[in-house]
């Protein structure tokens, strides 16, 4: 065989891939329902509260900060009255009103009131559950605060009132003091003149305070109006009823596509062939598993239908191990669908005329073609039974052996001298042994694998991982044997848009039994022989679903028997080599090493170079 094949490889690092997002979609989706419903529930939820405005002018009054001539007074204290409408004395004269039984703290908690730039207006807005009592409350508490405004008014106006008639009483007082001092003075005097002058300024000023208490009980202070009085609101307050719901799907959407982000960029799963290749191992195939009643038939009936890429194997191992040799295949991680794969393998190879004996020593293939019962490996083992006794020929060239009803105490005699006599004692009858070998990681992939030559990993894909195949790797790299490459291993989904595929007989005998020995086929006339060959040759078309139909030939001329006998002739006196048994028996054509349309557009290989040169 040639030299060792590089097994380095680097794990599959974290990469965005769209395809990868949309596996992910119900994930996106889900959390875009989950999003929604609870944005919905919380709609619902929400109470429906209804709030009322009453629009009230504030006019400027006397005795308060509003008296004519300090206008700009007035704007910039605008702020200072919008908190006056929520005093307690406003909101104990509202309470009065509306004749409630809640606390004044309770009825300030639904108030609001705003004044707009550049304006005179205090917006008085209450807020309630039901919208009557939002309409009122506003009008309560916009009536409210003009009533309190007015008192304070008025209260400072009877401040003022009293303030002059003090001081009016005191003007009385000196006026009569100033009325008796002229009174003791002679007139024409200058102290009577004097006098005089005081009684007139004293008078002065009495009258003075006398008009100023008059227009003052007489002044009737504007403290303003409500412009517009609050009507019953027709909506609900607060957001729309469609905001949180499409806010919760936002956050959901968000979510799902954070979530599925990070999903697809730790994801090391291989779905692809191009995912195999990109880890730098080549790939020998894609073969399509079957099922176990396919697999029976596979072992015991020469005429089954091989399953997609088992020639494309076939084809590759014979080039990469043209004298054949012991071959192990062990699926990279826990993956039930490789189970098939070396026996489709073995059926492969016998068909074309090579010798294989394959042994299980794993037991998925055991329960496959339903042979629990028969003696195998782990009664060689246990030195119960002898090897061309378990070495059972099923069909022409192909010979099983199971794994054996002891297996399960067997399993630490893998390592065991007795399994390497037992491969050993297996080569001088057979071109190939292919070992159908445990997951990579068990320990005793390692024995195996230094009692092959050989190790082919097989691949699930959309089930076995970037990092179980570079463990795989590592495991094969420490028993010493050659890595040839790895077959994945694909089940392809059904869909409208994807080509129909035979499906494979699935008839199998009710008893696996091995095929009966066959003797030495007596010898026929090279004349008869070419004649039977002309005679059916039109006849006989492909029978598996990879191959294609030969075309009939009914309508062309019937070939020359002569020249038929001639090459015939020819053919016979060639050995037949090692392979067919005998030196000089009646010739087999041997099938070529690449069969056409074998391979799909997914079984892209290593090698796919060399099969197209050759």
């Amino acid at each position: 065989m040639s030299g060792t094949t590089e097994t380095a490889g680097a794990v599959q690092g974290s990469r965005f891939t769209w395809s990868g997002l949309a596996r992910r979609l119900p994930v996106i989706v889900a959390l875009l329902a989950v999003g929604t419903t609870l944005g919905f529930l919380g709609a619902r939820q929400q109470p429906a509260a209804y709030t009322a405005t009453a629009t009230v002018l504030v006019e400027p009054a006397n005795g308060n900060p509003y008296a004519p001539g300090a206008r700009g007074q007035n704007l910039a204290n605008l702020g200072t009255e919008a908190q006056l409408v929520s005093s307690d004395a406003v909101a104990q004269l509202a309470k009065s009103t509306l004749r409630s039984k809640a606390s004044v703290a309770a009825l300030v908690e639904q108030l609001a009131v705003t004044n707009p730039p550049n304006s005179q207006v205090l917006e008085v807005a209450y807020t309630d559950l039901n919208p009557a009592a939002a309409r009122d409350g506003a009008n309560a508490f916009a009536n409210a605060y003009l009533v309190a405004r007015e008192r304070r008014a008025a209260e400072s106006v009877q401040a003022q009132i009293n303030n002059l008639t003090k001081a009016r009483n005191a003007n009385q007082s000196a006026l009569q003091r100033n009325l008796a001092a002229r009174d003791k003075t002679t007139a024409g005097t200058p102290a009577r003149v004097l006098a005089d002058q005081r009684v007139a300024t004293t008078t002065a000023e009495a009258t003075k305070l006398e008009n100023q208490i008059s227009d003052l009980r007489l002044f009737q202070g504007d403290p303003g109006q409500v412009l517009s009085p609050a009507t019953l609101p027709t909506g609900t307050a607060g957001l729309p009823g469609w905001i949180m719901p499409v806010a919760g799907a936002g956050i959901g959407l968000l979510l799902g596509l954070v979530l599925a982000i990070m999903r697809a960029l730790n994801d090391r799963t291989l779905r692809t062939v191009g995912d195999v290749k990109a880890l730098g191992y080549p790939v020998l195939s894609t073969v399509t598993p079957v099922t176990d009643e396919q697999a029976d038939a596979l072992l015991v009936d020469a005429s089954a239908g091989l399953p997609d890429g088992a020639r494309l194997l076939r084809s590759v191992l014979g080039v990469a191990s043209p004298d054949g040799g012991a071959v192990l295949l062990v699926p990279a991680g826990a993956a039930g669908a490789h189970t098939t794969t070396p026996l489709a393998l073995a059926a492969a190879l016998a068909r074309s005329d090579q010798t294989v004996t394959l042994v299980d020593t794993d037991g998925e293939l055991t329960r496959a073609t339903r042979l629990g019962d028969v003696d195998g490996v782990a009664e060689v083992l246990n030195d119960t039974a002898e090897a061309d006794e378990v070495a059972t020929e099923y069909q022409p060239n192909l010979r099983f052996v199971p794994v054996g009803p002891k297996y399960s105490t067997s399993v630490d005699k893998l390592a065991s001298p007795q399994m390497r006599e037992f491969l050993e004692g297996l080569s001088p009858d057979s071109q190939w042994v292919l070992v159908a070998g445990p997951i990579a990681s068990a320990p005793e992939t390692l024995t195996l694998a230094d009692l092959c030559t050989d190790v082919i990993i097989l691949v699930s894909l959309r089930q076995t991982t970037s990092v179980d195949l570079q463990h795989a790797a590592e495991a094969v790299a420490r028993g010493g044997a050659r890595l040839v490459g790895v077959v994945v291993d694909h089940t392809p989904r059904g869909g409208l848009l994807r080509r129909n595929r035979t499906e494979p007989d699935k008839e199998s005998p009710a008893v696996a039994s091995p095929a009966p020995e066959t003797a030495d086929a007596p010898e026929v006339p090279v004349r008869e022989t070419a004649q039977v060959s002309a005679a059916t040759a039109p006849k006989l078309v492909a029978v598996d679903e990879r191959t294609e139909e030969l075309p009939a030939l009914e309508d062309r001329p019937a070939p020359d028997t002569e020249k038929i006998d001639a090459e015939s002739n020819d053919r016979t006196r060639q050995p037949n080599g090692q392979v067919n048994g005998r030196e000089n028996g009646p010739a087999k054509e041997t099938p070529a090493w690449f069969p056409d349309a074998d391979a799909s557009d997914d079984e892209e290989t290593g090698y796919a170079a060399s099969r197209r040169t050759v």
